[in-house]
């Protein structure tokens, strides 16, 4: 986006009068004064360490040879003229030839006959540089800049301006450039997320700062020898300059110098998932881990876009996960296309109701249609403005069935010639070619599985290698083939050929056309499409075909059973009689089964044996966690399903998913297990609250909804703290519904540690004195055995015993954190006046049982004295939580006036760093004026944010010394009060912003329907530096302290770090000397926290723990390498906004060298890099 850092027109006046003539007059006169400065420093803080892409400069030697060769050609010609003019004038002037020479001709001829032909050489090579690699390079970067999704061969014809994937190019292009730091980077997404999208992006910027981007596409990969990334390129570059190349020769010339001496060529890989899944699957992940680490140690620039799949895990590339946009970049996308006519308003609700951020394929469709002014018209103006409350998946019908009608009528594509009713058989055909890939989970689908005489009419008899196939649904495909027939003849026609009917498809930018099958250029239009045809799918009273199809089919099945569900046919009406009649119901209750058996699956594969009786039984099946993985996406269509439904059966549904929650750990890859339970618990927050409206309009039904208390439950045994953050955050948007059926539990705080103790648990080893068996005498060395077996055992035991003592703390300590959490959300979104049993008594006195303990440093329950400091950090979390909600129509400001003393009571009264920290930004964002244009104050109410900011952080009592940490952070609370641009210095949740590098937000002061001033789109990327390098900090300290404890160590590390922090604000490793962290090491290495501290640090948190224990955060690689490269030397464009400290403030007792090399390993420890290999870089030296 071209505005999103572009600051708010905003006046800057007087404020209210004071009274006084000179006064009045004086204000006036240093206003005048005050207004350029101001508007000066307001720009300079929003713009200053924007993270921008940086030019692609030329290698020095590739510079030197370049020079050198001009030199010698301009020598040459020099030589030859001087030459040519002495022979036909007899006279050459005293730079001539002969007079240099003079009498030395000997001498003359001698370097003449050495010099002649290295300058000739010289001449040839500037000739090539000049003439022909000028020429082919400058062809490439113009195609790439002019038609970036043209170069990109799997972009496709829907794709068009790519948006709000700016910040992620430009952190990959700046490692990419340093030839030294580079690494190979795979960009990971799920279906439709825009991957595709963001290598058009990447294209373009690429050619734009002086790279030779190659696209290349890994779904013709099928060979094990054809996976060489640099081959691949090569092969692509010399299709693109065909063009304009004379011979092959001279292409591998050009390649050449571009690759290896000016260091110029990035090849973008599309579809990894794609690749090598034919022949060689049972070596496919070792194959691709091997090429990607091949391009990795041949310094090729290389960036891969992926759907999750296995061979991602332990890859040595940096991994980033793809980003939802911004719902500011869909808006910005979507109304540039717009005619006088549209209302900014109802188009914004539009888009964000819609969610069409998720993909990009959603903005180029409502682009499409708000060309042509048919896009608002979606907009149903129901009664409620809640945008939680609408149905995202009906506006997407809408959306995607108003562009099929436009197609159809000739408003989409006017070019094509044809009328409207071959448009609409088109259509039918496609249609039907995409609902038979549904059922095989294809893209690419052959037309004779349509039509079976297409090989008949070509050749006159099935080829011999095709004489013996058969369908892999042949119920599926009758059916589709049925209602096809019906629907052509509801046109009124007999219908054109497949084959015809394909290419038209082409045309409308449906498919592409490969022979004898056609491939869907966007898996979501292919759902849609396919959704059109799953009426007659649905007819009868048996669906073994739906069962065959659920067991091959994908999620864009599942996408089209949700899409189906929204249509007419698809829902469920009064006028059914049978409960088997409604699509909906049956479609919930397929799912729920699916996901069931696919539990039942993963049970049964988690031992060998039962996997290998399995095998024959539950052929094609991963057995690598995807069962399970599967399992919570078909739970997750059948919520979405289920809220639609007359007679919805959701709280059955909850109850089964939570009854099954904790198999869903036995998954190996975490990533993708958190990516699917995210997923899960929004739709199930989403399809809960409608539920629950809808039964709040009924006249006398119960306020509370039982669904809300599975998911707390749920969040109460989690341990992913990100699942359990959303699980939060979903029950809060709840409202009453959700506080009438929590209200008994959130009265108070349960004890964390439990005081009971069961002696005589363990299990006592072997009497080795013990007379012999039955079996006779045995020998010392079978003793010897059998006690180290039974001392085996034993260990087992006891560690299942701790463990099992740990998990009942964790999930008292789990539930407690959820209620601080919840408290201040269910104040915000309840309406609830305050009054006993009301969520604003409950937050009261939960924060008046937190400042009464801290006071008198009293334990809370009988729980050691950390405790109180843990809840109080809790707490502070929830108040930011409900700070992030921006007001709106149904906004009860008084909740809010009670939330913000309530939390400016808690802040009066903590000393731990974490907590103060936290609240000063939850008070830092209820302070910012609803209308961010709005006139700032010269003097009155808002008039000195720094003086707002210092007196929230006075202390009640003596007077002591903020921690460094919190410093920072009053800073740059500071500077978003000034700015009003509270994404560029404030963050939400610390592991959300540090694991996304984000997307571009627009300003918080345009019309805006939304209700956050942080939006989860936002990364590390859109921060301040110096709140890049609080963020990073902040974690590091918060990982050291937490590390995997259990609660009641946890406590006692809190309450030390509290009473200590007056004497040591930081321990030793983090304001000294960072190397005795020692990120990289394995669990064969792990050291006792404290073993690596300096005899000063009373803290004893180092080293870092080792990537085996389970923490609240990894960095990744990508953020890793950003911040090393803001502490190198030069920077210039950080001198111009003034910014010469690379480190910060409190980082200033650590050498810069010292910083670099500690997120040099924190990089190693990202890519799994052995510790051996980080200890021969010690010797090599920080640099």
């Amino acid at each position: 986006m071209q505005n999103g850092l572009r600051q708010p027109k905003i006046r800057l006046v007087t404020g209210p009068p004071e009274g006084g003539l000179f006064r009045e007059g004086w204000a006036r006169l240093r206003r005048l004064f005050r207004v350029p400065f101001w508007r000066v420093h307001t720009r300079w803080l929003v713009q200053r360490g924007v993270n921008r892409a940086r030019h692609w400069w030329r290698p020095w030697l590739a510079t030197t040879a370049e020079v050198l060769s001009f030199a010698l050609t301009l020598l040459f010609i020099w030589w030859a003229v001087s030459g040519l003019t002495t022979l036909v004038f007899h006279h050459g002037g005293w730079l001539g030839p002969d007079h240099i020479c003079g009498n030395d001709s000997s001498s003359c001829e001698a370097v003449s006959g050495a010099g002649v032909p290295v300058a000739l050489l010289a001449a040839s090579t500037f000739g090539f540089l000049i003439w022909r690699l000028h020429r082919l390079r400058r062809y490439c970067r113009r195609r790439a800049l002019q038609a970036p999704n043209h170069l990109v061969q799997t972009a496709g014809s829907l794709m068009d301006e790519v948006v709000g994937r700016d910040q992620l190019c430009n952190a990959i292009m700046n490692n990419l450039r340093d030839k030294h730091a580079r690494r190979p980077h795979v960009v990971v997404g799920p279906v439709g997320a825009g991957k595709t999208a963001l290598l058009v992006r990447l294209t373009h910027k690429l050619a734009a700062q002086g790279a030779i981007p190659v696209p290349v596409q890994l779904r013709n990969v099928q060979r094990a020898e054809d996976l060489d990334f640099a081959e691949l390129a090569r092969l692509r570059f010399s299709e693109i300059v065909e063009p304009v190349a004379r011979s092959g020769d001279e292409v591998d010339r050009v390649w050449r110098w571009l690759r290896q001496m000016a260091d110029k060529i990035v090849v973008l890989a599309d579809g990894l998932d794609e690749a090598l899944n034919r022949d060689h699957a049972d070596r496919r992940d070792s194959l691709i881990r091997r090429a990607i680490r091949r391009a990795g140690e041949d310094g090729l620039p290389l960036v891969i876009a992926s759907r999750p799949h296995d061979p991602l895990r332990a890859m040595q590339a940096a991994v980033s996960e793809l980003d939802p946009l911004s719902d500011e970049a869909a808006l910005h996308y979507i109304s540039s296309s717009g005619s006088w006519r549209s209302d900014p308003t109802l188009l914004d609700r539009v888009v964000e109701a819609a969610n069409m951020a998720e993909s990009p394929i959603y903005l180029q469709i409502a682009k499409d249609l708000h060309q042509k002014d048919l896009l608002e018209p979606l907009w149903t103006g129901d009664a409620t403005t809640d945008l939680l409350l609408y149905d995202s998946w009906a506006l997407r019908a809408d959306l995607l069935e108003r562009w099929v009608d436009a197609l159809i009528s000739g408003d989409v594509h006017t070019e094509l010639p044809l009328d409207h009713r071959t448009r609409e058989e088109v259509v039918e055909y496609i249609s039907a070619l995409a609902c038979i890939g549904l059922s095989q989970d294809r893209a690419d689908v052959e037309l004779r599985e349509l039509d079976p005489s297409v090989e008949l009419q070509d050749h006159g008899a099935p080829p011999a290698d095709r004489a013996g196939w058969r369908p892999a649904n042949p119920e599926w495909n009758r059916r589709v083939r049925a209602e096809l027939d019906e629907r052509v003849g509801v046109l009124g026609g007999p219908g054109i050929d497949v084959r015809l009917a394909s290419t038209w498809g082409a045309r409308m930018g449906l498919v592409y056309e490969d022979g004898d099958r056609v491939r869907f250029q966007h898996s979501i239009v292919q759902a849609f499409l396919g959704s059109r045809y799953l009426d007659r799918i649905f007819q009868e009273d048996t669906w073994p075909h739906v069962v065959r199809a659920l067991d091959h089919g994908g999620r864009e099945l599942l996408i089209a059973m949700t899409l189906y569900s929204r249509s007419a046919n698809g829902g469920c009406t009064c006028c059914r009689s049978n409960k088997l009649d409604c699509p909906v119901s049956v479609m919930r209750d397929l799912l729920r089964n699916k996901a069931e058996q696919l539990l039942e699956i993963a049970e049964k594969a988690d031992t060998l044996t039962e996997r290998a009786r399995a095998t024959t039984r539950y052929a094609g099946q991963d057995w690598r966690g995807r069962p399970r993985l599967r399992a919570i996406e078909a739970y997750g269509a059948a919520v979405e399903i289920d809220s639609v439904d007359q007679f919805p059966d959701q709280q059955a549904l909850f109850n089964r998913i939570s009854k099954v929650w904790e198999t869903f750990e036995h998954v190996e890859d975490a990533a993708r297990l958190r990516t699917a339970k995210l997923v899960l618990v929004r739709q199930c927050g989403a399809a809960a609250r409608r539920v629950a409206a809808a039964r709040s309009r009924k006249p006398a039904t119960d306020p509370g909804w039982p669904p809300y208390k599975r998911l707390f439950e749920i969040g109460a045994r989690e341990a992913d703290r990100t699942v359990r953050e959303a699980i939060t955050k979903e029950v809060g948007a709840g409202g009453e519904a959700a506080y009438d059926v929590l209200c008994t539990r959130l009265r108070g705080p349960d004890r964390v540690i439990a005081h009971t103790r069961s002696c005589g648990c363990g299990t006592a080893l072997p009497n080795p004195a013990a007379p012999p068996g039955e079996c006779g005498k045995q020998s010392e060395r079978a003793r010897r055995a059998q006690r180290r077996q039974a001392a085996r055992r034993r260990k087992v035991e006891e560690q299942k015993l701790a463990q099992t003592e740990a998990q009942a703390e964790k999930k008292d300590y789990f539930s407690n954190t959820m209620r601080a959490w919840l408290l201040p959300l269910l104040v915000d979104s309840s309406g609830l006046s305050r009054h006993q049993a009301s969520p604003c008594d409950d937050l009261d006195n939960w924060v008046q049982l937190v400042a009464q303990h801290s006071r008198s440093d009293t334990p809370l329950r009988r729980d050691p004295p950390g405790s109180t400091i843990s809840l109080g950090v809790a707490l502070a979390q929830g108040f930011k939580y409900a700070a992030n909600r921006r007001l709106s129509p149904e906004s009860d400001r008084q909740a809010r006036e009670f939330l913000t003393k309530q939390a400016e009571e808690l802040l009066k009264h903590s000393t731990f760093w974490f907590t103060r920290l936290t609240l000063l930004q939850a008070l830092t964002l209820w302070a910012l004026p609803d209308d961010v244009n709005a006139d700032q104050p010269m003097r009155g109410h808002g008039s000195d944010p720094r003086g707002q900011v210092r007196e929230w952080l006075t202390l009640d009592g003596p007077h002591q010394e903020e921690h460094p940490l919190v410093k920072a952070a009053e800073k740059l609370a500071v500077r978003a009060l000034q700015t009003r641009r509270p994404e560029r210095f404030l963050w939400i949740d610390e592991v959300a912003v540090a694991s996304s590098v984000g997307t571009e937000v627009g300003l918080p002061g345009e019309p805006r329907a939304h209700n956050l001033w942080i939006p989860p789109s936002t990364g590390w990327s859109t921060l301040d530096p110096t709140a890049q390098q609080l963020l990073v900090d902040v974690l590091l300290l918060v990982v050291l302290a937490e590390r995997a404890y259990r609660p009641k160590d946890l406590f006692r590390l809190l309450e030390l770090m509290s009473r200590e922090q007056e004497r040591i604000q930081l321990p030793s490793c983090m304001d000294l000397d960072r190397t005795r962290l020692d990120p990289v090491r394995g669990a064969e290495r792990t050291s006792a926290p404290g073993s690596n501290c300096t005899d000063k640090c009373r803290l004893r948190m180092c080293p870092y723990p080792a990537r085996v224990e389970a923490l609240r955060v990894e960095f990744s690689e990508v953020l890793c390498l950003h911040q090393r490269d803001l502490l190198r030397r030069w920077q210039p464009r950080s001198w111009l906004y003034l910014r010469f400290r690379r480190e910060a403030a409190w980082q200033r007792g650590v050498p810069v060298a010292g910083l670099r090399h500690f997120w040099e390993q924190m990089g190693d420890r990202a890519r799994d890099v052995k510790p051996d290999s980080t200890d021969a870089a010690k010797v090599r030296g920080w640099h």
